[in-house]
């Protein structure tokens, strides 16, 4: 089911934000990180996000909205999204510079990913702990199933699928070894 994908990339991008603390931790200890990998990571949460991700989330809102009337939490989401894609592409835009070698100070390039980290986080405990109990709470059967129809596509996540993406195989091996580590 369509709620089922949602948290499951929500617990993919939980992961992926652990990973990225873990780089901040290292910044702040003033220790060297892999910025190609940092750079896979929010690449992968900006395209993911806009391409499949959100789109999904915005048919459930626009839905829920049009069948069960305005609710202040839900009716900003589409908005939120949006706000969050334009900072997705500044710090990767910020991410690119550093490995083009331009000159960005530690403690500036430290609080934007603090910050980055923050935001999607705070976001996804938004829709975690409010809207989707909300949803699923009200959506019945045949909401879910409309929804199912209307979206259609069966998508392969490229990190956490079947098939990785050769522009993520760094990440999806360090996914792997985050994995093993918890273990």
């Amino acid at each position: 089911m369509m709620i089922e994908r949602i948290r499951r990339e929500h617990g993919y991008m939980v992961r992926l934000l652990a990973i990225l603390r873990k780089k901040l931790m290292q910044l702040k200890s003033e220790e060297p990180i892999n910025y190609a990998l940092l750079k896979e990571i929010v690449d992968y949460l900006c395209d993911h996000s806009e391409k499949t991700h959100h789109p999904k989330e915005d048919l459930i809102y626009h839905y829920f909205i049009e069948k069960y009337g305005e609710q202040e939490k839900i009716s900003n989401l589409e908005a939120e999204h949006i706000v969050l894609s334009k900072t997705t592409h500044e710090f990767l835009d910020a991410v690119e510079m550093i490995l083009q070698d331009a000159v960005v100070p530690l403690d500036v390039f430290s609080r934007q990913l603090e910050t980055f980290i923050q935001e999607q986080k705070r976001h996804l405990d938004l829709e975690e702990r409010e809207v989707l109990p909300l949803i699923n709470k009200t959506f019945s059967t045949s909401d879910w199933q409309y929804l199912e129809r209307k979206w259609g596509a069966q998508e392969d996540d490229p990190v956490f699928g079947e098939t990785i993406a050769d522009k993520y195989k760094q990440l999806a091996e360090r996914v792997k070894q985050t994995d093993k580590e918890c273990i």
